[in-house]
């Protein structure tokens, strides 16, 4: 009796409890790489924007291709429908840029380039309704190359597991699960195909991301998504990790309690004065 009022009682379509751990350690598992110690670079945002969205948005349309076209297990171009999980840098400006959720669905509804095609429309012109939002799954996950050279870079990302190797170094991916592992692999298969001569990993010959490339004016413009500040938002969100770093936010009593103060600040949000 008790757990069929708690199910049909809870505020939540999400089990945020699980998801609030998820995030933090996503947060931590950046701060230990050195993501978010430093401003991105040029080049991440130009990863960011003009191959990792575009890449999001085709895999919408190639799941949507497969669910009505071809079997529900592979993609049109052998792709699986397992989600996609993106590289460090990216995911960190992915995940900054959808804190504001608004400015996130405006920007993607008014990139024709960024919309998942319904196969019915026969028009060129796309619609809101027929822009799906490009979502994170699964979320809060990333990968991150690690060169064998850099054992320090491996000991500060303690959160993260080494699940394969590449080349001369290894990749890293968080979450720990083997369905995140398959999601990543999914990622790079799909970014080689769309993408031959780009890396997936940012590769720069030093440690810190914003020293790949130097910042300039046509890079600050372009790091402005129909007008949000996406650098100024890292700059922001950098030191969130901070906030939630005391030791109460391991404990389940305290993250339930915070879920129920948070419920009552949204009624309290929706009530009229």
């Amino acid at each position: 009796m008790k757990e069929a009022t708690a199910k049909t009682t809870s505020p939540f379509s999400l089990d945020l409890l699980p998801l609030s751990k998820s995030h933090r350690e996503f947060l931590k598992t950046l701060h230990g790489l050195g993501i978010t110690q430093s401003v991105p670079s040029s080049e991440s945002v130009r990863r960011y924007l003009d191959l990792w969205l575009p890449l999001v948005a085709e895999y919408n349309n190639l799941c949507c291709y497969s669910l009505e076209k071809v079997d529900k297990e592979k993609g049109a171009i052998g792709v699986e429908l397992v989600g996609l999980v993106p590289p460090s840098d990216v995911a960190w400006l992915w995940h900054c840029h959808r804190l504001a959720p608004r400015r996130y669905v405006e920007y993607i509804h008014n990139q024709p380039r960024l919309a998942t095609k319904h196969e019915e429309s026969k028009t060129e012109e796309i619609s809101v309704a027929e822009t799906k939002t490009l979502e994170a799954d699964p979320p809060f996950a990333l990968q991150h190359y690690h060169r064998e050279d850099n054992n320090a870079e491996c000991d500060e990302a303690k959160s993260t597991e080494i699940v394969e190797e590449k080349g001369e170094g290894k990749v890293l991916i968080l979450p720990h699960t083997a369905s995140t592992a398959a999601a990543a692999t999914n990622a790079r298969v799909l970014w080689e195909k769309m993408y031959p001569t780009e890396s997936f990993f940012l590769l720069c010959p030093e440690t810190t991301n914003s020293s790949c490339v130097n910042l300039t004016i046509q890079d600050e413009e372009k790091a402005n998504p129909g007008g949000f500040d996406l650098l100024g938002s890292a700059l922001r969100q950098k030191d969130f990790l901070w906030q939630i770093s005391d030791p109460n936010f391991d404990e389940p009593t305290f993250l339930a309690k915070g879920l129920e103060n948070y419920h009552k600040f949204l009624i309290l949000r929706t009530t009229p004065n």
